[in-house]
């Protein structure tokens, strides 16, 4: 099998749990991409990058295609984990949104569903869950806000067409 690494940006957890499951799956190492540089793959012949998606973007997205940029020659995968159930064209919709017409894309991309985690939430978006809950609500015509609850969604059986595909591309 090709060398292959799992990089992963975690705020909550959910992302480095699927990048460690993908990498004992695969029988390789995972990491957190903080502090790595390009060169740090030179190696790789297979990059996979999971990170969760905030207000529709995936954290350190930027990174990761100004690298697929400069190294066009490893094949680029790329998951991405939220809270919103699989509905159809959300991929497709969050592919779209990272990956403008014309920029680089990853050989592949995959959408998991994880949850959300109060207790490991930054301020920042713990007041901005809070904030958009609220207008959630006014919106279907409820005065109180939604409780805000952790809720753990993740499924290592998500994973199985990533490593399929990885399977038949590192061959």
């Amino acid at each position: 099998m090709k060398k292959i690494i799992v990089l992963y940006r975690s705020k909550t957890g959910f992302s480095k749990r699927y990048a460690e499951w993908i990498a004992e799956d695969l029988g390789c190492e995972s990491r957190p991409i903080k502090g790595m540089k390009l060169d740090d793959l030179k190696d790789y012949k297979l990059v996979i990058y999971g990170a969760g998606i905030y207000a529709g973007m995936i954290a350190g997205i930027g990174r990761i295609k100004t690298w697929m940029e400069k190294s066009p020659q490893k094949t680029w995968i790329v998951f991405a984990t939220g809270a919103t159930p699989h509905e159809e064209g959300y991929e497709e919709m969050i592919l779209k949104t990272n990956f403008h017409k014309g920029e680089n894309r990853p050989a592949h991309f995959y959408y998991f569903l994880s949850g959300i985690d109060y207790e490991n939430m930054g301020i920042f978006n713990r007041v901005l869950m809070k904030f958009f809950s609220g207008m959630a609500s006014r919106k279907n015509g409820t005065t109180q806000s939604a409780k805000q609850t952790s809720v753990d969604l993740a499924n290592r059986h998500y994973i199985a067409n990533l490593l399929s595909y990885v399977r038949l591309k590192a061959r």
